[in-house]
């Protein structure tokens, strides 16, 4: 197969996820026999749909994504000239088909198995309690006990309320209230970088972005807290998941979700919102899902062809603050079972969501999709 890539978003914000997933797919599908050719009949575009512009003459294929019940009034118009449109869950797919007729495929993303690794992890070594004579006391709930070493939570995103950052520091201070001698074994692991003033993209113009300037995000600091700021390598952030007992995820809404199947794939116990792309891939047999409801929300979005905000009503889910904590004491109180549904996570990741599978199932799609005409053939 033949495509034609159209250059990709790169840097921070909104573009780093749709980057690091562009990098990963191409290298795939070039290790599944793709050979990129700007000549070629078939065109893949993979940016967020306000920026996308057909190329005359070619077949074009949009893959995007979005995060929420309704997409962007200034993406309406655009996703009606691509010729397929590929989203990476079944979420996406309902809510592009309510604004389009174009053909709609889902092809999940993937996760690279020889970097996040499935590790055996173990609940951390407890001080022995010196009223316990007979070492019986508290076999299972553990929450008396003094841990040598922390029981690590990891949150991992941007610093923004889309990803659950907000929702993690309410978790956090909750349960620091309601479960003290929990808490004072715990550590809080939060890794982001939208900490300083930095350039986001806040739209499209002629299928241009439309750089911004974003102020610097609040950091959280609190007793037994890291927040990492760091950009760091794959192999240094496998190693944090590696190093966690728990990983948060009360997300609002993901196109995909692909930094809870990259823990899922280390063995990690998991906590996640059941909504949106991890639907796809993650249930309770191998997570701890959330409690939440789908709450209105504010959308801002800079019009495409203008600099005018194209604000909108949409809806996401809300994590119940409440049942996050429940979640974790119930991780932390009964980490044998936590592992045993992080065992099954890693075997379900690492055997069908992989970026080799994702490009196999992404020529499948185009093959399917434009053999009829021999574009692709």
């Amino acid at each position: 197969m033949r495509l034609a890539w159209t250059k990709t978003l790169e840097g921070a914000g909104i573009a780093f996820g749709y980057s690091n997933h562009a990098a990963q797919l191409r290298a795939a599908l070039e290790r599944n026999g793709v050979i990129f050719d700007e000549n070629a009949d078939v065109q893949l575009t993979l940016m967020p749909a306000g920026g996308f512009i057909p190329r005359l003459g070619k077949y074009n294929v949009l893959y995007t994504m979005f995060e929420s019940t309704d997409v962007p009034p200034s993406w309406i118009p655009k996703i009606q000239h691509p010729d397929l449109i590929v989203v990476p869950c079944t979420h996406n797919k309902k809510v592009f088909e309510r604004f389009t007729k174009v053909p709609i495929e889902v092809c999940l993303e993937g996760t690279k198995p020889d970097v996040f690794t499935y590790v055996e992890r173990k609940y951390p070594e407890a001080y022995p309690d010196p009223t316990d004579e007979a070492g019986l006391i508290y076999p299972t709930l553990r929450k008396p006990l003094k841990l040598k070493t922390p029981f690590n939570f990891l949150w991992f995103g941007a610093s923004n309320q889309r990803k659950g950052y907000v929702h993690t520091i309410y978790a956090w201070h909750e349960l620091k209230k309601k479960y003290p001698e929990i808490a004072r074994n715990c550590r809080l692991y939060m890794k982001t970088t939208q900490t300083e003033p930095q350039k986001r993209i806040a739209g499209f113009n002629m299928g241009e972005p439309i750089v911004q300037e974003q102020p610097a995000e609040r950091v959280f600091t609190a007793d037994n807290v890291t927040v990492d700021t760091r950009r760091v390598s794959e192999e240094a952030l496998a190693t944090m998941y590696h190093n966690a007992h728990c990983f948060l995820f009360p997300t609002m809404g993901e196109g995909f979700g692909l930094t809870l199947a990259e823990a899922m794939s280390t063995g990690m116990p998991c906590i996640y919102t059941p909504w949106s792309g991890p639907v796809d891939f993650c249930s309770s047999k191998e997570a701890y899902p959330l409690k939440f409801k789908i709450l209105p929300v504010k959308a801002e979005f800079s019009a495409c062809g203008g600099s005018k905000n194209d604000d909108y009503e949409t809806s996401s889910a809300s994590a119940d603050i409440s049942h996050i904590v429940r979640r974790m004491v119930q991780v932390y109180s009964d980490y044998d079972t936590a592992l045993e549904k992080g065992k099954r996570a890693a075997e379900r990741i690492r055997k069908e969501i992989t970026w080799d599978i994702s490009a196999k199932r992404l020529i499948e799609i185009i093959n399917n999709h434009t053999c009829k005409e021999a574009k692709a053939c």
